[in-house]
């Protein structure tokens, strides 16, 4: 029996899917991360050797009748990067064809099982991918957290906390974020902030995980919350708005993906309110399937070409 295997390669974990010919899942495995831009790439090539080898183990499915493979990461961001993937899988899988793409492109073909659309990422980063019936692509967003990533988790967390200290030097409103903020890292004065931004090793992951408070805040009426997550959608919905335009689609699904876009509910209720103004040919959907499934899409592919 065909089959063709799709992973998605994050930064925390990898996920493997593997669907037959009629797209009905045979098998599932998770990995320790494969994200080149995270990890040594000695340690991204045993992860994806051992993801394999106990999924074939455990499946007792068989590399000879995989039709093709698909890994999305966001460590394919680059030619060198993407050839390097594929010679780790080759050398685990020789006889089976392979394909290497973002992370992204798993999720839009995993969110509208057809590859045509746009996908809206916003989770601890953002980034947004369309992608018309002809193939062609446009990107807008994902250049990092210290130059873009609007709407993400991090740019709001960092806009609570800035707002947070504004009140605390008198040229801010006060704000529910404040006492929120303050309880949630047990600090009682602004340069408890500062230390914990500074001076604690947290870094982005840590910085981004705050951003819930601010639906708390926005839930109870709090007029900065509102401005910070209203803005964070309006940075969102141009982003997919202008990625629709730029290849032509003049009505179609955006799905979000991330936890930022996926769970937090007073961001989804600006961001359709966004997209009614200023993309409403885009319908906001979650997505269908994930990227895992997704990639296994894209690996059906392969042969098809």
């Amino acid at each position: 029996m065909r089959y063709y295997i799709g992973i998605d390669g994050g930064g925390t974990k990898t996920h493997l899917k593997a669907l037959s010919e009629e797209k009905f899942l045979l098998g599932e495995g998770f990995g320790g991360a494969s994200n080149l831009t995270a990890l040594p790439k000695e340690q991204v090539a045993d992860n994806l050797s051992k993801l394999l080898r106990e999924f074939f183990r455990e499946t007792g499915l068989v590399p000879e009748n995989c039709a093709g493979l698909c890994l999305g990461t966001a460590g394919a961001s680059s030619n060198v990067a993407r050839e390097l993937l594929e010679e780790m899988l080759k050398r685990e899988v020789p006889e089976i064809p392979i394909m290497v793409t973002s992370d992204a492109m798993a999720a839009l073909y995993g969110g509208t099982l057809t590859g045509c659309g746009v996908i809206l990422i916003a989770g601890t980063g953002s980034v947004c991918f369309a992608r018309n019936q002809q193939g062609q692509i446009w990107r807008t967003g994902g250049w990092g957290h210290l130059i873009g990533d609007e709407g993400s988790a991090y740019a709001v967390s960092a806009a609570m906390l800035r707002a947070v200290l504004m009140e605390c030097d008198g040229r801010g409103e006060k704000t529910l974020l404040t006492p929120l903020v303050m309880e949630k890292l047990g600090i009682s004065d602004p340069m408890g902030i500062v230390d914990w931004v500074y001076h604690s090793g947290n870094g982005k992951a840590e910085v981004a995980s705050l951003a819930f408070l601010c639906d708390i805040a926005y839930n109870e009426k709090d007029a900065t919350a509102h401005a910070i997550l209203q803005d964070a959608a309006e940075q969102l919905g141009n982003m997919a708005a202008v990625a629709s335009r730029k290849v032509g689609l003049l009505d179609g699904v955006c799905v979000c993906s991330g936890g930022m876009a996926v769970r937090s509910e007073p961001l989804r209720q600006e961001l359709r309110r966004c997209l009614a103004q200023e993309a409403p040919h885009l319908q906001l959907s979650d997505c269908r399937e994930d990227a895992a499934y997704g990639s296994a899409l894209l690996a059906m592919e392969i042969t098809a070409r």
